[in-house]
C-alpha cells in the first residue's frame, strides 16, 4: 500500500476546512452571483455545503484508509469483471463500486433536502397567479441543479502529474484520468437534463405569458424574480439563464466531444488548450449563474493554483541547456543537466536508509526550437551520473500519409534540428518537468522481474537493467528477463542497448531477448508470464510499448492474476502508458 505524505495530507485536509468555512460564512456575506440561492433558502444552501464538503471529507477518509490499512486497500482493489468494459476501458472494481455508490448517494440523496422546499416555493409563488399546472418542472430544475453544484465541484479537481490528490495517495494517472472522464461525461449528461427541463418549462411559460399576472411574476431569463424586482436589481438578474445555456448546451459538449479519442488525437495540443481555455469561461459562467456553484468550485481552484505556482516554481520559469544528438540507426538522444549524483550514489544511499529509488523516471521537455507550448514525455534509459544528465531516448513517429502533417510531429521536428546543421551533436535550451516516479513498491520485493517492451518503450527497460545490475552486484537475488520487440533488429545497434548485453553477460540470472517481431510474429504474452512464475516467489512486470501491445501483454497478466486468485500476492506489473 502507498506511504502517505504526512505534509501533504495535512495541506488536503486543511484546504478542505478552510473552503467549507469560508464557503459557509459567504452564505452570510453580500452575493454576486445572478442566483443566489442563500438568498431564498439560506438553510438549505448551508445544508447542501455542508453536505458537499462531508461527501470530499469522506473521500478523502476512504483513501487515507486504503493507503494505511493493507487488507482494505487490497479488498477495494479486487476486480469483479475479468475483461475491461467496453465504455471506460477499465475492469470493474470493488472500489470504483463503493466510490460510485457513495458519490450518487450524497448527490441523489440532495432531493431530501432539496426538493419539499423548491416545492413550497414554487407552489406559493404560482398560486396566486394559477400557474401551478407544470410549475414542477421548475422544481426539478432547481433539483438537477444542485446535483450539478456536486459534479462541477468534482470534476473540476485536478488530475495532472503534478496534482497534490495524486502525489499524496500515489494515485496513478491513468486512473485520475478515468474518473475525471465519467465525472465528464455525467456532468454533460446532467446539465443537458437541467437544461431541457428548465426549457420545458419556458415552453409552459410562454404559453401563458399572455396572461399579464403570469407574465410580471415570472421573468422568463431567472423566475426567482418578478419583472418588477428585475428592474430594480439591474440587468445582473437576467444572466442565469444565458450562462446556464452556454455552459451546459454549448461549453461542456464542446468539451466532451473534442477530447473524445477519435478527434483528440488527431491533434493533441488543439484538444489541450481547447480544453484548458473553455474550461476557464466555464467555471466564470457557472460561478455567475449560481451561487452554489462557485461555492463547490472553490476546493478545485484553489488546487488548481496550487498546480500551476508549483509547476513554474519547479519547472516553467526555468531553462536549462541539453544536448541532441544523432545515435545512430534512427535513434536520437537527449542528454539533461547533471544532477550531481549517480544512479549507483543514489541506489547506495537509498539502501543505507531502507528506501528506493525509483529506476523509472520520466521528464517532459520543451524545446522552444521545436515548440513553443508542446512538452514531450521521456522515460529515462540511463540515469544521472557524475558527469552528464539522465539520457533520454527518442526514434521519429511512424510516418504519415501526408507529409505536411507528419513534418509537424514533435520528434520529425528535432530530428530536423539535428539533420539540418550537418552536426552529430547540438547544444540547445529546454524546460524540462520531472522527474516523476509511477509508485511501484512490488518492484523493490520481487524475485523475478519481467520486461515486456516494443519499440521505444524500451528505455524504461534499459534504465531498469542497470538500476538491477547496481543492486545485484552487492546482494545477488533473484533473476530479470528483458524481452524487447522490435520490427528492424537494426534498432538494438544503440549503446545504450550494447550496455545492457554487457549486463546480460555478466550475470547468469539476468536476460535479454530481441524478439524480431518482422520474422517471428508478436510476443507469446502467456508463454513470458507462464516461464516466470514460480510457487513461493513474487513476479513483478514492467510493459511498455504501442497501446494494443500493452494492452495484450496486460490482457496475459490479468489473465495469470485470475488463475492464481485474487488472494495471492505473486504477480504484480506496471503498464508505462502516454497515450493521449
Amino acid at each position: 500500500m502507498a506511504s502517505l505524505d504526512v505534509a501533504r495530507l495535512s495541506a488536503l485536509v486543511i484546504l478542505l476546512l478552510v473552503c467549507a468555512g469560508f464557503t459557509i460564512g459567504l452564505t452570510f456575506a453580500p452575493c454576486y452571483s445572478s442566483l443566489c440561492v442563500e438568498r431564498f433558502f439560506p438553510y438549505q444552501a448551508r445544508v447542501h455545503l455542508a453536505v458537499y464538503y462531508s461527501l470530499l471529507a469522506g473521500v478523502l477518509a476512504y483513501m487515507v484508509a486504503c493507503c494505511t490499512i493493507p487488507a482494505l486497500g487490497k479488498f477495494t482493489s479486487l476486480t469483479l469483471t475479468s475483461k475491461p468494459l467496453q465504455l471506460i476501458g477499465k475492469r470493474l472494481s470493488i472500489g470504483g463500486i463503493l466510490l460510485t455508490a457513495y458519490l450518487s448517494a450524497l448527490t441523489f440523496g440532495s432531493i431530501g433536502y432539496w426538493y419539499p422546499e423548491l416545492h413550497s416555493y414554487w407552489y406559493a409563488r404560482a398560486a396566486p397567479v394559477d400557474f401551478t399546472q407544470k410549475i414542477y418542472r421548475l422544481v426539478w430544475t432547481g433539483v438537477t441543479g444542485h446535483w450539478l453544484d456536486i459534479l462541477i465541484g468534482l470534476v473540476i479537481l485536478p488530475i495532472g502529474r503534478n496534482s497534490l490528490i495524486g502525489r499524496t495517495f500515489k494515485i496513478p494517472g491513468s486512473t485520475l484520468i478515468l474518473i475525471h472522464k465519467i465525472l465528464g461525461y455525467t456532468l454533460c449528461a446532467g446539465a443537458l437534463v437541467h437544461g431541457l427541463i428548465y426549457y420545458s418549462y419556458l415552453a409552459y411559460y410562454v404559453d401563458r405569458a399572455t396572461e399579464e399576472p403570469v407574465f410580471q411574476e415570472f421573468l422568463p431569463d431567472n423566475p426567482t424574480v418578478t419583472w418588477k424586482q428585475s428592474e430594480e436589481q439591474g440587468i445582473y438578474t437576467w444572466f442565469v439563464l444565458p450562462t446556464g445555456a452556454i455552459t451546459g448546451i454549448i461549453i461542456i459538449p464542446v468539451m466532451v466531444v473534442t477530447a473524445l479519442p477519435v478527434l483528440r488525437r488527431i491533434s493533441y495540443n488543439t484538444f489541450y488548450f481547447l480544453h484548458i481555455t473553455l474550461a476557464a469561461l466555464a467555471l466564470i459562467l457557472v460561478s455567475l449563474h449560481a451561487s452554489t456553484d462557485f461555492y463547490c468550485l472553490l476546493p478545485g481552484l484553489l488546487l488548481w493554483v496550487y498546480d500551476w505556482v508549483w509547476r513554474l516554481r519547479h519547472s516553467l520559469v526555468y531553462k536549462a541547456e541539453i544536448s541532441v544528438q544523432d545515435a545512430g540507426n534512427g535513434w536520437y538522444r537527449l542528454v539533461l543537466p547533471s544532477t550531481g549524483a549517480s544512479t549507483e550514489l543514489q541506489v547506495e544511499k537509498a539502501e543505507s536508509s531502507h528506501m528506493e529509488v525509483s529506476p523509472l523516471q520520466t521528464y517532459y521537455v520543451n524545446i522552444k526550437e521545436i515548440s513553443r507550448i508542446e512538452n514531450h514525455p521521456f522515460t529515462a534509459a540511463v540515469g544521472g551520473t557524475a558527469a552528464s544528465g539522465p539520457t533520454l531516448l527518442l526514434r521519429k513517429c511512424p510516418e504519415r500519409k501526408k507529409a505536411k502533417s507528419r513534418d509537424k510531429e514533435w520528434t520529425w521536428k528535432l530530428a530536423a534540428l539535428m539533420d539540418n546543421t550537418g552536426l552529430l551533436k547540438v547544444n540547445t535550451t529546454a524546460r524540462i518537468e520531472g522527474p516523476y516516479s509511477p509508485h511501484t513498491p512490488e518492484l523493490y520485493t520481487a524475485d523475478h522481474i519481467i520486461v515486456l517492451a516494443a519499440g521505444t518503450g524500451v528505455t524504461g527497460a534499459l534504465s531498469l537493467a542497470r538500476w538491477w545490475a547496481i543492486r545485484n552486484r552487492s546482494a545477488p537475488h533473484g533473476s530479470l528477463r528483458i524481452v524487447w520487440s522490435v520490427r528492424d533488429v537494426d534498432m538494438a545497434e544503440l549503446q545504450e542497448v550494447q550496455y545492457v548485453q554487457a549486463y546480460a553477460d555478466e550475470f547468469a540470472n539476468m536476460e535479454f531477448i530481441i524478439h524480431d517481431s518482422s520474422t517471428k510474429g508478436r510476443i507469446n504474452m502467456h508463454q513470458e508470464m507462464g516461464s516466470a512464475l514460480q510457487a513461493g516467489s513474487r513476479t513483478w512486470v514492467y510493459i511498455s510499448g504501442p497501446e494494443t501491445f500493452s494492452a495484450d501483454a496486460e490482457a496475459a497478466c490479468w489473465e495469470r492474476k485470475t488463475k492464481l486468485g485474487h488472494g495471492q500476492d505473486s504477480l504484480a506489473w506496471y503498464t508505462a502508458s502516454y497515450a493521449v
